[in-house]
């Protein structure tokens, strides 16, 4: 048997309804951007207009084609990957064995100093923070093996 609970109804019995995480990523990129919905269609030269991105944001569409999550990924100067994700176009990448480690440096309390980079470091940064990091405190986070990767 299968339940099935209208978001007014999970409203009324104390569940949120779940949003779909495309219209809230696009709001964050372009707000982290600081960029307004006219400089997106801007910078997408006219491919995503200002009226259509605004609905994408508010959920009010449903997920774009990739052409259009392309042009915004471009723009907002992120991995395409990371907005097909959210449209569901694909699943999450298994994370590597340095992405673990590295989460596991920024999860210590302890060591903050220097490990709070903006935007999306390259693998090799990540593994520099590691190593620096395994060197600092003594613990092992990568094995021999992975440390190849």
């Amino acid at each position: 048997m299968v339940l099935a609970i209208a978001s007014s109804d999970a409203y009324h019995l104390g569940m949120a309804p779940r949003e779909d995480p495309l219209p809230a990523l696009l709001r964050e990129l372009r707000t982290k951007a600081g960029y307004t919905l006219r400089q997106v269609e801007q910078r997408t030269e006219g491919r995503v207009s200002n009226a259509y991105l605004s609905q994408l944001e508010g959920g009010q569409r449903p997920a774009p084609n990739p052409r259009i999550l392309t042009a915004l990924a471009q723009a907002y100067g992120v991995p395409v990957a990371r907005l097909f994700e959210a449209a569901g176009y694909v699943d999450a990448p298994e994370p590597s064995a340095i992405d673990r480690a590295y989460e596991q440096v920024l999860a210590d309390p302890k060591y903050q100093f220097g490990t709070r980079a903006s935007g999306e470091l390259s693998q090799e940064a990540k593994r520099m923070f590691v190593e620096l990091y395994e060197a600092a405190t003594g613990k092992k986070l990568l094995s021999d093996e992975s440390a190849e990767d």
